[in-house]
């Protein structure tokens, strides 16, 4: 008995960190590959895959994509879903920009153009020599080498920011101590006042007790 790829099985594992679109993509190719329709299984796996290589190009940014577009008005920056946005882009293309900017390595690059080549071929024989193990297997390469894998952050961006994060605290931490020392400066106290004020609470607590003294006497001596 052959076992799926845990992705195939439950693309909602978070560890995959898949969005609805590829979720939904995963759970319809394992319909397909189990009404044995394997060809079409592979194009709901290359949509998928094709989405996540779109996050990890977007989340490493936008700017590092458009340095090494040649036609940087392709990408539709204004689009409202990734769909809109890669529109004009060949998802080929996205393969080679992918590996360019080193979000995937090389052996991820090959076995996704194999995926393409496998879904995009004309031949009918071959399409029906596809079989649910040669599905599997590409399945659990992918897995390991591409939707296992950590989105990268381009560091140069992602080290800036966090320098102008230390930087805005350090501020605030400075304003406000110059703040506090500037009013604590800027209201001197009234030693008069105060000594007043300490006077006037040690007096009633003199009264209080006299008063308490006095009424324990008249209790005395009502009981003598």
């Amino acid at each position: 008995m052959i076992n799926y790829p845990t992705i195939l099985e439950n693309p909602n594992d978070v560890k995959f960190h898949l969005d609805e679109g590829e979720i939904y993509l995963f759970k319809e190719a394992k319909e397909l590959i189990s009404i044995q329709h394997y060809s079409y299984s592979l194009f709901a796996i290359w949509n998928a895959t094709i989405i996540n290589l779109q996050k990890r190009i977007e989340f490493f940014g936008i700017n590092n994509l458009l340095e090494i577009l040649e036609k940087k008005e392709d990408y539709n920056s204004e689009g409202n879903s990734l769909k809109d946005r890669w529109l004009n882009i060949n998802e080929y293309t996205i393969i080679g920009i992918a590996r360019t900017l080193n979000l995937i390595s090389h052996t991820t690059h090959d076995l996704i153009s194999a995926l393409y080549w496998m879904k995009s071929s004309t031949n009918t024989e071959a399409q029906k020599k596809i079989d649910e193990t040669e599905i599997y297997c590409l399945l659990y390469l992918l897995e390991k080498n591409l939707f296992l894998k950590k989105y990268k952050k381009d560091m140069r961006t992602h080290n800036e920011n966090d320098i102008s994060q230390n930087r805005r605290k350090e501020d605030n931490e400075n304003i406000t101590t110059n703040l506090q020392s500037e009013t604590s400066l800027s209201k001197p106290v009234n030693t008069q006042a105060h000594d007043e004020l300490l006077l006037k609470s040690n007096m009633q607590k003199f009264e209080k007790q006299t008063k308490e003294d006095e009424e324990n006497e008249h209790l005395i001596d009502k009981y003598i």
